[in-house]
């Protein structure tokens, strides 16, 4: 123990071929062994555990040198804060003090996320319009307050804190969104339809905002390369459960497309679309090698290039 923690790696394995003993497991596995000082000096083991200690690649940085990361919009109470389009008719609560909003990951399925999507979630009856109420409220708005202070809301932590207490926390549109909780890898979105997220997704914001700039950095998110990387950061929890904090996603590795030429963005954007409509096929997996290489390509760029990617 003075030395530090000694583990016994596998990967890619099913149950038919696991180690059936110790011996076979030393025989089997990478053999790993972390420190005291590594283990002390880090937050996550995982990495340190699969002999995973390697620097950056070459043209490759952690993603908090493309964005800025924040959790989504905490509501304090979403069953009252976020209704039906039919909800929103019955209380006459006024279009302006409404957003629209995803609420649920399950509602966002794809890679793309288009107002199509969000057209046809919010005609199914799905609760997409997130109360945005300011005063004064008209006599129906202060109803439905009403409503809420006697089912008890004011006692809700949140919204004591919140003054007043119906409104509501402001976060501007996020570009990207990162999935909070997965059952396997880490998903970004791209949010095409331009609408807002509960802390559901976490908003992600590329300092470069132009379009095919941030469709490439969600293609190369979502390439298994890249996530064999995010799964490093994740926090797991019971059945398998992985939970990413804002501050993980900055930790994850990716091309540094900020040197990349316009025509390597070109081609990761328009893989996007790719990825995007394969999902939507549910064949999301038949490129997978090409999409890898296609990110590969794009560090190799990134590392060879001597000048920044210029803003466009």
């Amino acid at each position: 123990m003075r030395e530090g923690v000694q583990a016994w790696y596998l990967e890619g394995i099913d149950y038919t071929l696991a180690p059936t003993s110790l011996a076979a497991l030393r025989a089997q596995a990478r053999h790993t062994l972390a420190s005291r000082s590594e283990l002390v000096a880090t937050e996550k083991w995982e990495h340190l555990f699969q002999g995973k200690r390697g620097a950056l690649a070459a043209g490759w940085v952690f993603l908090e040198e493309l964005v800025a990361t924040m959790r989504g919009i905490a509501t304090g109470s979403n069953g009252f804060f976020l209704i039906s389009k039919n909800d929103v008719a019955r209380t006459k609560i006024r279009p302006s003090q409404i957003l629209p909003c995803v609420g649920r990951a399950k509602d966002v399925r794809h890679f793309v996320f288009t107002e199509r999507d969000f057209h046809d979630l919010t005609g199914a009856g799905g609760k997409t319009q997130l109360l945005n109420l300011r005063d004064p409220l008209t006599v129906a708005e202060r109803a439905y307050v009403d409503q809420g202070e006697a089912s008890g809301l004011l006692a809700r932590y949140l919204l004591k804190t919140r003054f007043p207490w119906y409104s509501m926390e402001q976060r501007n549109v996020a570009p990207v969104w990162a999935a909070v909780f997965g059952r396997g890898d880490l998903k970004f979105v791209y949010n095409e339809a331009g609408v807002r997220s509960l802390t559901n997704f976490h908003c992600v914001y590329p300092h470069n905002r132009d379009p095919q700039f941030m469709r490439a950095l969600v293609f190369c998110l979502n390439s298994t390369t890249v996530r064999a990387h995010s799964k490093l950061h994740t926090r797991i929890y019971g059945g398998g459960l992985s939970k990413f904090e804002p501050k993980d996603v900055k930790a994850i590795p990716v091309p540094d497309l900020r040197r990349v030429s316009r025509e390597r963005l070109a081609e990761l954007s328009r893989s996007l679309d790719d990825m995007d409509t394969l999902s939507r096929r549910g064949q999301q997996t038949e490129r997978a090698a090409r999409w890898d290489e296609l990110v590969q390509a794009a560090g190799r760029d990134a590392a060879k290039s001597r000048s920044v990617f210029q803003r466009l």
